[in-house]
């Protein structure tokens, strides 16, 4: 089995060391703990290979979580970062996912969402905090024009929203009668018409598109 390495980015010792604790059992992640963004952003400059999963605080000394997150996308464009925060306030959420997040988890939450979040990425979902996707889409529902075929096709449209439902896409391949492969491609396809880069920014464009 392959292991996820996660990097955890939490100035609270404690809350940090909690983390750490509760995924040390967990055979499929390993961990290295950071107390600020600019230690990790440091750790990174110096070579040392960037990790699949970065856990990341808003709340943080010296440099903010959200600047911190276009960093981590810029040097490290294929690491999944999730939001890992207390705050749950729509303008904090919608510039996280604009800004490139793979998911928004609260630390209200028990511990053990955590590693099921860093699973759930690695899958190809985007694990949202239940408040959150609740918000998220009350959000949407009102805001969203129209519904506009966005020249996704219907499977395309299939696809997208079983994704934003948090799905990964081997179940999607299963419950579809399709392979990894095809759902894969579909995906690609949703990203290239929908001019996004990741799921969270399909999903978030697709909203507000009334395309899902």
């Amino acid at each position: 089995m392959t292991a996820h390495h996660t990097w955890i980015v939490e100035d609270n010792t404690l809350y940090r060391e909690a983390v750490l604790f509760a995924l040390e059992p967990e055979e499929s992640i390993t961990c290295e703990a950071f107390h600020s963004a600019e230690a990790a952003l440091q750790h990174l400059e110096k070579g040392a290979a960037a990790p699949q999963v970065i856990l990341l605080d808003l709340d943080l000394p010296g440099m903010h979580g959200l600047e911190a997150l276009r960093l981590f996308k810029l040097r490290a464009g294929q690491t999944h970062v999730l939001i890992l925060t207390e705050f749950d306030d729509r303008p904090k959420v919608f510039q996280a996912i604009s800004e490139g997040a793979s998911g928004y988890l609260l630390k209200s939450s028990p511990i053990a969402d955590i590693s099921r979040g860093i699973r759930e990425v690695m899958a190809g979902g985007a694990p949202l905090n239940a408040r959150i996707a609740k918000m998220m889409l009350s959000t949407f529902n009102v805001i969203k024009p129209p519904a506009a075929d966005g020249d996704l096709t219907g499977r395309e449209r299939e696809v997208l929203t079983l994704l934003a439902r948090g799905m990964p896409k081997k179940q999607i391949a299963a419950d579809m009668g399709v392979s990894y492969h095809t759902v894969d491609m579909h995906t690609r396809g949703i990203y290239k018409k929908l001019q996004v880069h990741n799921l969270s920014g399909a999903v978030s464009k697709a909203l507000q598109n009334g395309l899902i």
